[in-house]
């Protein structure tokens, strides 16, 4: 029997994840900025539910503590949170 050679393009692997990374910021981006609309100047833990709810039914799995929290109190501050790619 005879073998099959695989070869992968890596440099085309990564630009898929570099799009896959650009198309879930940009679905992202209207989430974060409904969130600020609403929720700016509201105390964390008001936020915070409703972040990880958001994010959680966005991306398919929880944000991490540190980044709930993190996020909560930017946009407690009144801080806009941008997505960015690079």
């Amino acid at each position: 029997m005879a073998k099959s050679r695989v070869t992968i393009n890596q440099h085309a692997l990564d630009q898929i994840g570099k799009q896959a990374v650009r198309e879930f910021a940009q679905s992202m981006q209207p989430v974060l900025d409904s969130l600020h609309r609403q929720l700016a100047g509201q105390p964390v833990e008001r936020i915070k539910p409703q972040l990880a709810q958001a994010w959680r039914a966005k991306a398919g799995k929880a944000l991490t503590e540190p980044e709930l929290t993190t996020w909560a109190t930017t946009i407690s501050q009144g801080a806009r949170i941008v997505m960015k790619t690079d």
